[in-house]
């Protein structure tokens, strides 16, 4: 627990230097570090629950996956590279597509991608298709919704979805980002409502099979109780309760940001992922791909929505989501050793690092 709260002690203290001070020179010298140790922390990795299944297709060249991920092997198999080193270009390139699309909306990468990779770490380096298909999907939206170039989002998009064809579902995003935004969050509501009917009537009925890509996620290894999806989705829970309550509060005073673009944008895109939030208790993998992703987006929403405050309530603003974002890591982390019989995502944390020479001798 103390080095949860000494991480994100830093995390804050050099997220306000951003906040505070407009200055290039310091914005290069922590983003470097930024993407210095995501790269530090996930390069060297040789385990994910996923690099068996991920090498096995690499070995027999195996054609029934995404096409992306089929070309690189290919293509790492003809110049004589090794998995290992096929899953490190998936790190490196992640990481900087990762670094644009945060540039794209705030200076502060420094804390974005911070707090994305410590929450989202596990899935983030395990699942390396669909990581680095997300960045483009995230491009396809910006330039499509806010820069009206269609060629160039319409290409982003059919990038992603070859990364990972589950990447499809996230395009919903399109028709719904033209709901008026006084109407957007009922709609969502609603919407999260309807998907956990139609959840619920894909189990009944048995139908999974017939979902191609999808269908493997409706079997009972995927399906969990009610109570065992509340908990794993209590960290979504809580931040969108955070961001409600604070944009409800910050948007009286401020009823102009609503005339914002911008603002629109992130806060259409922020709360979108409730849509899939009440599916995910039933089918947790919604919520790991679809949910837990958009992290990027709700701290970068909320560095947005405060941007305009007095100093002193900017600071006691970022202190509160800096809390928020330990009890959140706490969830992960910590809470489930005193409910659970087994920390699952401690447990692949600590593989995942003991797998790196460099973080085996740092930590073990």
């Amino acid at each position: 627990m103390e080095y949860i709260l000494l991480i994100f002690i830093v995390i804050f203290i050099f997220g306000q230097v951003l906040e505070y001070i407009d200055s290039i020179p310091i914005t290069i010298f922590l983003d470097t570090i930024a993407l210095f140790l995501v790269l530090l922390f996930s390069y060297g990795v040789t385990y994910t629950a996923d690099w068996t299944m991920y090498s096995w297709f690499y070995k027999i060249k195996f054609d029934e996956t995404d096409y992306v991920f089929y070309w690189l092997t290919q293509f790492f198999s003809k110049h004589n590279y090794s998995y290992e080193q096929l899953f490190q270009f998936h790190i490196v390139v992640t990481t900087f597509l990762n670094f644009f699309v945060i540039k794209k909306f705030t200076r502060n990468y420094f804390y974005v991608i911070l707090v994305y990779y410590i929450v989202n770490y596990v899935h983030a380096v395990n699942q390396i298709r669909y990581f680095l298909g997300l960045p483009f999907i995230l491009f396809g939206f910006y330039y499509l919704l806010q820069k009206k170039n269609i060629l160039i989002s319409i290409i982003m998009f059919i990038i992603g979805y070859l990364c990972h064809s589950a990447l499809l579902v996230l395009l919903v995003f399109i028709p719904l980002y033209y709901i008026p935004i006084k109407n957007y969050f009922k709609i969502i509501l609603l919407g999260s409502l309807g998907l956990t009917f139609i959840i619920y009537i894909i189990f009944r009925l048995k139908l999974g099979d017939a979902l191609d890509h999808f269908g493997a996620y409706f079997g009972k290894e995927y399906n969990s109780s009610f109570l065992g999806g509340l908990f794993n989705a209590l960290p979504y829970l809580l931040f969108f309760t955070f961001l409600f309550l604070e944009s409800n509060n910050i948007l009286k005073k401020h009823p102009e940001y609503f005339e914002d673009k911008k603002f629109r944008f992130l806060y259409k895109i922020a709360f979108f992922p409730i849509i899939f939030v009440f599916a995910s208790f039933s089918v947790q993998i919604l919520g790991h791909r679809y949910v837990l992703p958009f992290i990027i987006f709700w701290v970068i929403y909320y560095l947005y929505l405060i941007k305009d405050l007095p100093r002193k309530q900017k600071f006691l603003k970022i202190l509160n989501l800096t809390f928020l974002n330990i009890v959140v890591v706490c969830c992960f982390y910590i809470f489930p050793d005193f409910l659970l019989k087994e920390n699952h995502y401690t447990n692949e944390l600590i593989d995942m690092f003991k797998s790196d020479k460099f973080l085996k001798n740092i930590f073990f």
